[in-house]
């Protein structure tokens, strides 16, 4: 069911511009880059557009629903970043703190003056992808293999991006820092998806009949060899059923995204209740990767003959700063827009300066950099149809 609550026009936007971005991913549907989409569009928190477009199961012919439950890939980490927060918050961890201090068997080989901060903007010096075997094995087991491994410094300039490592090491921080009496899934409910409402939204579907049923399957439309291999992608979906995957493996409803978003909008509170403070907000939605280059997207960039652009990663959420790249959240954004994106094209991300939020989720992936373009595409329609 839509949430809509105000016409475009209401909001000072072109509901023309809307119209572009429906039919441009359906072409996409049609030319067999993506199966679906649900989309949302939202200025100054009021819902203009949110519809399903396409398939979310191609195979079994299963029409799109605004509320089906999609894997949001690596908008997982936003979540588990806002779970860290949260401690940060209570003054139980900082992000001067070395993970060696929660995590004594990280502190060996390189490693032991890595701190929060580090991990959470991807400058941790860890591998930037794992097999996803390594995944499947549950998340202390997969940090217990991290913790054996040397160091292992971006080049000079890079900020490398850690698919799975950074963010798995933070969930086992806040289980320590929370002394093992909740499991990953209780945590992030507890701390973060019940107090916002978030009810559609799991780390795991253990427990989750609910869910399960809404659910969509992962589906790679893009054989291109250029990053992942795409076998690996669509496992991520059978592991994620049962395995706590902090990195990449919560499901959760495009509307679900947008609280998730408004939340970080209006500065930690939402509905009246505060889950985050403005200060930790505002250095999640800051650069602290300075100028230096993507290292997941450098080689990509250079076999399609696109230059190399920054990296702009706060506290793992990605924000948008100055000049003209090839940006998921497009290249009209202010520069202060923030947000996060996935493999294959999920995406959430706020424009504050025009009170703009976004949310893409994606049935039927492309491969990393068609993605990428795909998204900023789209990102740019949304922007353009502010009016006034």
């Amino acid at each position: 069911m839509d949430k809509i609550q105000a016409s475009p026009a209401e909001m000072g936007l072109d509901g023309d511009k809307l119209a572009l971005l429906r039919q441009s991913i359906e072409r996409d549907i049609d030319d067999g880059l993506s199966d679906g989409s649900v989309v949302l569009v939202a200025r100054r928190g009021r819902v203009v557009m949110h519809e399903a477009i396409g398939y979310s199961d191609r195979a079994k012919s299963r029409t799109a629903k605004t509320d089906d439950v999609l894997p949001v890939m690596s908008l997982t980490k936003q979540l588990t970043a806002a779970l860290v927060f949260r401690f940060i918050d209570r003054g139980q961890v900082t992000l001067t703190s070395r993970v060696a201090e929660v995590i004594p068997e990280f502190g060996q080989k390189g490693k032991e003056h890595v701190t929060i901060r580090d991990v959470l903007s991807h400058q941790a010096g860890l591998p930037m992808q794992h097999p996803v075997e390594d995944y499947s094995q549950g998340n202390e087991a997969y940090v217990a293999k991290i913790c054996q491994l040397p160091h292992e410094p971006a080049p000079q300039g890079v900020a490398n991006y850690h698919a799975g490592a950074a963010h798995a090491v933070l969930g086992e921080v806040v289980k320590r820092i929370d002394g093992g009496k909740r499991s990953l899934t209780q945590l992030m409910a507890e701390e973060l998806l019940q107090p916002l409402g978030m009810n559609d939204t799991a780390l795991t579907l253990r427990g989750r009949d609910d869910l399960s049923k809404r659910t969509a399957p992962i589906a790679m439309r893009d054989d291109s060899k250029e990053t992942i291999p795409q076998r690996d992608i669509e496992s991520i979906a059978e592991i994620c059923t049962t395995v706590e995957f902090p990195a990449g493996g919560a499901v959760s409803t495009a509307y679900d995204q947008f609280r998730f978003a408004e939340m970080f909008r209006f500065g930690g509170k939402l509905d009246g209740v505060r889950l985050l403070s403005p200060a930790i907000v505002s250095a999640a939605t800051t650069i602290q990767t300075g100028d230096k280059l993507s290292g997941l997207y450098k080689a990509s960039a250079e076999n399609n003959y696109t230059e190399p652009f920054p990296a702009n990663i706060g506290l793992s959420f990605y924000v948008r700063g100055e000049g003209i790249f090839l940006a998921s959240m497009g290249t009209l954004s202010s520069p202060r827009t923030f947000g996060g994106s996935g493999f294959g094209g999920q995406l959430f991300w706020v424009d504050p300066e025009r009170e703009l939020t976004f949310v893409h989720l994606v049935v039927g992936y492309p491969q990393l950099y068609r993605s990428r373009k795909r998204s900023q595409r789209l990102s740019d329609l949304v922007i353009s149809s502010v009016a006034a």
